[in-house]
């Protein structure tokens, strides 16, 4: 059931016609919430909402929908998230709102139940996405600049897989095109910000057992050099951070312009939980 169906079905709990009876103590959205309902059956509507969703849902659209003060769905979505810690299934905030997930541990299990296939990207597609999401927002010559090889094949992957995506044109001569990473890319790495990317010292100092960590939070082995050359890579350059605002812009559609990337035969493992595993596969 996506958030489409979540709208139709909270349509149902507005009040009936004028002279018909209605229940005061179930709000609709065409009413404020009535001092009857209690803190429990809220939470209760906020569980049930995030619950039915298979994407993320912000904060303010749960508030809309049940016409609760923000800070009163902010409170009881965090005790929520409390309360499925450790769980099979856990409440997790990511960038664009809340979600439910499989425990990350648990995803080889569940993977083998669904027969659902690992999301993999190639060496090349993993360093693409990993410049991207350092020195966003930047062209393609200066992505290939940083990688040293042409990357218009592994960039063409990223922006179908929802990955990265065009915010607009550089003003400069030319006017070429910028790229950066989704709300996708936040959700399927399980960020909330770009500022919980780690930094280049975070990241190589990082123990043995934090990497076997990292690992299991990925649901197979991931060759962690090759993000971490990525990273270095990308904070390395001397290319200047664009903080310009960019118009939006038509998905890239030249398919012309993506060519062959020759460093592309290694494979990394990426699935930081079943469920996103599944939903790539399906799609």
């Amino acid at each position: 059931m996506n958030t489409e169906t979540i709208e139709e079905s909270v349509e149902e709990m507005a009040p009936p016609p004028e002279g018909e009876a209605t229940n005061s103590a179930y709000p609709g959205p065409h009413s404020t919430r009535p001092e009857s309902i209690s803190e429990a059956h809220l939470k209760s509507i906020v569980e049930s909402i995030v619950f039915v969703s298979d994407r993320p849902v912000p904060v303010k659209r749960i508030a809309k929908l049940t016409r609760a003060k923000t800070d009163d769905v902010e409170r009881l979505l965090a005790e929520l998230v409390e309360e499925y810690r450790g769980r099979g299934v856990e409440l997790v905030e990511v960038g664009t709102g809340y979600v439910f997930r499989t425990a990350a541990v648990n995803a080889p299990f569940v993977r083998d139940f669904v027969a659902a296939k690992p999301v993999r990207l190639t060496r090349a597609q993993l360093e693409t996405l990993a410049i991207a999401a350092y020195r966003q927002p930047l062209t393609r010559p200066e992505l290939e600049e940083i990688r040293g090889v042409d990357s218009g094949s592994a960039l063409k992957v990223l922006l179908d897989r929802g990955l990265v995506r065009l915010l607009g044109r550089k003003d400069e001569p030319g006017r070429p095109l910028l790229y950066g990473t989704t709300p996708d890319f936040l959700e399927f790495f399980g960020l909330k910000t770009l500022k919980d990317l780690p930094t280049l010292r975070e990241f190589t100092e990082l123990s043995d057992d934090s990497r076997a960590l990292f690992e299991r939070k990925m649901g197979e082995p991931v060759d962690l050099s090759q993000v971490e050359a990525a990273v270095q890579a990308a904070e390395a350059s001397e290319i200047p951070w664009d903080d310009s605002d960019a118009e939006d812009e038509p998905l890239f559609s030249n398919r012309d312009e993506a060519s062959d990337d020759e460093d592309g035969e290694t494979t990394v493992t990426l699935a930081d939980s079943a469920d996103t595993a599944a939903r790539d596969d399906e799609e």
